[in-house]
């Protein structure tokens, strides 16, 4: 080796010493910046016609394990998604109220039944009737205000919804401008990790919006898709839309169009991201699973508790009439008190084999047919039928759902009359009896309609003609005006009935503290097979309960996943991050070999001193 290339590769290594010292210096002038990933100096030894002539700086690269970084993504998106459901169910478990509380709804309801007793006790005291219509007001007035507070909620997550899908199309655009800058300096071979780490920050925060899962490329780009596998950036990134609705009711749901959807635009496909099913987690997915199904459901709880206790205290079960024509016997009933969601339940026996049947009247033909899940009572089967057509074509309707053994007939008026077929043995008409829901409060029944669909005063029946009347029944519900108007009819069941007499109000109270009913699976309480059984007062307690369990497990579910989140970030920060220990120690390293290349540059021009001496 001359004396030339040694002073080559001493300028080389002083180079990449240089280099190396500027790269250690950005580190630890880092330490502490999110984001930013430690960069490692590269360097190669250099060849010129096959032989070594120095050494030759290449790019800092960083070091990061891809695995763990996309499990730390996963992990963020869940405890994202988990966070808003915990902060949104701790809200509607404040809402319903503490177990313990007379404030929850549960005591709203004990507090009508105290009120009903205290009546009992002295019917014809003014005071006391009063004092029970204020308490039923302020019932029906909780049930209104949590109503709304419900949807006033799901609004809320619809408009974050449409936040987030504004930043996360922010970020999509970001990344696709990093990407291009990343691959235009790979090809140079020029630094990328700064990039890179800007880049790595813009998709951690779109996975906190979303699950989102990245593949990386060798030109240094990313492609980034949801967990379903829909692609949201390649070369460019795709456009996410959301139509915002600025109302929603109880009705409102993404089958009927009433609330937002995702959207996915690249080129001329669009695909709808949440029918896809594509985003789970995330923000995103936290507050689309608050909107569409947790809230629902506590919407659906409310108005299943507003809708059994109208009904509770109004509807009247009355046995059908026993009849006999020749050698058939059976029952009938006149249908002309009946309501929309009024039923009649037969029971019969054909073969051997009794059969229960409730037969649901519906005025909305295109409800039909119905399915067993319009009765809460697992031991039934239902069938409804289209009222609003003549009454032969309700007959044929009747006959066609029944076996033939079971003999429908109309003897006249609106009267439905169930006979066997006359041969014995073969069938028998066991029971018949209806369940309406009269408008008359001094009708000589016991129960009323203490509580109406609305301010108007209408009955509520539990129609099931579209919209159902139950869906958002408990923001409507209201104290009866015409009960308003005459307190008296708390006590008058009938026009000689005497205000001393207590016989309504034991009954109203029997009704909401005593008999037992079935309460519908679609409010989460219960099952299909096995829906729940009991009072309206256990009910509402039931209820009370359930959103706090809710959101207890919620917030235990966030916890746990924030464990996992922080212990991924930590070891992920150790592989990556900046040490002090470890940078001071390399820049000792890197002092030691500038001075060493220095020393070799002294010696060589010494030398080269040496040689120009000569001859003088």
């Amino acid at each position: 080796m001359t004396l030339s290339s040694a002073l080559g590769a001493a300028l080389s290594g002083l180079n990449v010493a240089q280099s190396g010292i500027d790269v250690t210096a950005r580190n630890i002038a880092n330490v502490g910046t999110p984001g930013y990933t430690r960069k490692v100096p590269s360097q190669v030894n250099a060849l010129a016609g096959g032989e070594g002539i120095g050494v030759r700086r290449e790019a800092a690269q960083r070091q990061i394990d891809e695995f763990l970084q996309q499990q730390m993504r996963v992990a963020s998106a869940g405890a994202a998604g988990l966070n808003v459901k915990t902060s949104m169910l701790g809200r509607v478990d404040a809402l319903f109220g503490d177990p313990t509380s007379n404030a929850s709804i549960a005591g709203s309801i004990s507090a009508l039944a105290t009120a009903l007793q205290e009546l009992a006790g002295s019917p014809e005291a003014p005071a006391a009737r009063q004092s029970l219509l204020n308490q039923a007001g302020n019932l029906a007035s909780q049930l209104n205000t949590m109503s709304q507070t419900v949807q006033d909620m799901r609004l809320e997550a619809e408009r974050n919804i449409a936040a987030s899908v504004e930043s996360a199309n922010a970020l999509l655009k970001t990344i696709a401008e990093v990407n291009n800058q990343i691959s235009q300096r790979q090809a140079s071979n020029q630094p990328v990790g700064d990039l890179q780490d800007k880049r790595d920050m813009a998709i951690d925060e779109l996975s906190r919006l979303m699950d989102v899962r990245v593949t990386n490329r060798d030109d240094g780009t990313v492609t980034i898709f949801t967990s379903g596998g829909q692609l949201l950036l390649d070369r460019t990134a795709v456009e996410l839309s959301f139509d915002e609705h600025t109302q929603i009711d109880a009705t409102s749901s993404r089958e009927n169009g009433g609330v937002g959807t995702i959207t996915l635009t690249a080129g001329s496909t669009t695909i709808d991201l949440l029918a896809a099913g594509a985003i789970r987690s995330g923000a995103i997915g936290g507050y689309i699973s608050m909107r569409d199904t947790v809230l629902p459901q506590a919407q659906a709880q409310l108005d299943e508790l507003a809708a059994q206790l109208a009904l509770a205290l109004s509807q009247e079960t009355m046995p059908g009439e026993a009849v006999v024509d020749g050698a058939a016997a059976g029952f009938e009933f006149d249908t002309a008190a009946m309501l929309p969601g009024n039923s009649m339940t037969l029971t019969y026996t054909v073969g051997g084999i009794p059969n229960t049947v409730t037969i649901m009247r519906v005025e909305d033909p295109a409800t039909l047919p119905l399915s067993n899940a319009a009765t809460a009572d697992p031991n039934d089967t239902v069938v409804g039928i289209n009222f609003n057509q003549p009454m032969a074509a309700v007959i044929a309707d009747l006959q066609a759902a029944l076996p033939p053994e079971v003999v429908v007939s109309n003897p006249s008026g609106e009267v439905i009359r169930f006979l066997d077929d006359g041969l014995a043995g073969t069938s028998d008409i066991d029971a018949l009896s209806a369940v309406v829901t009269p408008a008359g409060l001094a009708d000589g029944t016991t129960g009323m309609a203490l509580f109406v669909d609305g301010p108007g005063g209408t009955i509520f029946s539990n129609s099931l003609d579209n919209p159902p009347q139950k869906t958002g029944f408990a923001q409507r519900i209201q104290v009866n005006p015409a009960v308003i108007a005459d307190d008296t009819l708390l006590v008058a069941y009938d026009t000689d009935v005497p205000l001393g007499d207590s016989t309504r109000v034991h009954d109203l109270l029997e009704r909401l503290t005593g008999e037992s009913r079935y309460f519908s699976p679609e409010s989460g309480i219960g099952g299909a097979a096995s829906p729940f059984n009991g009072t309206i007062d256990s009910f509402a307690r039931r209820l009370v309960s359930f959103q706090s369990s809710q959101a207890a497990n919620a917030q235990r579910d966030a916890e746990a996943q924030q464990i996992v989140a922080s212990s991924l970030a930590d070891r992920f920060d150790a592989q990556t991050g900046v040490n002090i220990d470890d940078e001071m120690s390399n820049l000792l390293l890197l002092q030691n070999a500038y001075s060493a290349n220095a020393r070799v540059i002294t010696t060589v021009k010494q030398l080269f001193d040496v040689l120009m001496s000569i001859g003088r």
